[in-house]
């Protein structure tokens, strides 16, 4: 039975949420962690974007790059303004940020890979995986 990309990408994505609750544990030093947080997160969505245009077998380059891309994602998505403005002020309250900003970090990563996979889903629809 095929898989479709779509369905990879979801496969994919519940793994690349440990690396935002990664960004919320780096981030939860006091007041530094704040800006750790945003630094990292950025860091984090890239690579999601970047993966999950490789599962929908999209060169990234003609298309103007992960950053373009990911530009495009964010204005679709919207929230994200959202999770970064509470993984930032969590950051500046000691013992909180600790405990909030990885549930953050893990969540903006699942949204902005929502996101990311509803956007190539619209390009691509119903594209069948192939792992080669």
């Amino acid at each position: 039975m095929p898989k479709y990309c779509r369905d990879q990408a979801r496969d994919e994505l519940w793994l690349m949420m440990g690396g935002g609750a990664a960004v919320g544990v780096a981030g939860g030093v006091p007041v530094i962690g704040a800006f750790t947080f945003n630094a990292g997160l950025i860091a984090v969505q890239a690579s999601v974007v970047t993966r999950i245009a490789q599962v929908y077998n999209v060169d990234l380059i003609p298309a103007g790059g992960a950053g373009a891309v990911a530009g495009a994602i964010i204005a679709m998505g919207g929230g994200q303004l959202l999770f970064r403005m509470g993984g930032t002020i969590a950051g500046f309250i000691p013992g909180i940020g600790q405990v909030v900003q990885p549930a953050i970090g893990a969540g903006a990563v699942k949204a902005f890979g929502e996101a990311a996979i509803a956007y190539f889903e619209n390009m691509y629809p119903d594209k069948i995986y192939r792992s080669d």
